[in-house]
């Protein structure tokens, strides 16, 4: 079993906010498969940055156009940059729902050879966090290495990593989480 060592700094949450436990947690997830050797890829964000920027690009060019010639000259273009950013805001929505889902954090470690997609969730007024963890070979390698396609998935109360006043108790969550990478990483074997 690799040890990963996480700073210990000080993280304190709202014991009676689901989402600020949730985003501690993440935080936790994010920091310890950062320390075991994983970079995180910022695809998804790229992706819908990309599409942010087709909108600001086009009502910028518009702008410019709507400045320098009357409008009834540069209304036909203001339909059209109006009509690209509606349309790249609902397609980065349609991506975040569709495709990133819950997931939070996708790194990949080279000398390992795979991937690893890290994806939480809560539901509403239940103190428990979800957590999902996939893997998948890092794409044109001569040698993958095989694979099971099943998910390991982890359901813990908050209450398991935080102590009563907030404080989020990392050497626990690090020990559970290490337990679940871990058998991620058996599946792969098998």
């Amino acid at each position: 079993m690799v040890e990963a060592t996480v700073s210990p700094a000080k993280v304190m949450a709202n014991t009676s906010s689901v989402s600020e436990l949730k985003s501690a947690c993440d935080k936790g997830l994010k920091e310890l498969l950062t320390a075991r050797g994983y970079e995180e890829m910022h695809t998804h964000t790229d992706v819908k940055l990309v599409l942010g920027y087709i909108g600001v690009v086009f009502c910028a060019i518009d702008f410019a156009y709507s400045w320098k010639y009357p409008f009834d000259q540069t209304k036909w273009f203001s339909y059209i940059s109006v009509s690209v950013y509606a349309l790249a805001s609902a397609l980065a929505l349609v991506y975040s729902y569709v495709v990133q889902r819950d997931t939070f954090f996708v790194g990949y470690n080279k000398a390992k050879g795979h991937i690893v997609s890290a994806g939480s969730c809560t539901r509403r007024n239940e103190p428990t966090y979800r957590l999902t963890l996939t893997t998948r070979p890092i794409r044109g390698r001569q040698d993958p290495p095989v694979f099971n396609s099943k998910p390991v998935e982890l359901r813990q109360p908050f209450a398991t990593w935080f102590y009563e006043d907030g404080e989020f108790a990392s050497a626990k969550f690090n020990s559970d989480i290490e337990g679940a990478v871990e058998a991620l990483l058996a599946k792969k074997a098998e």
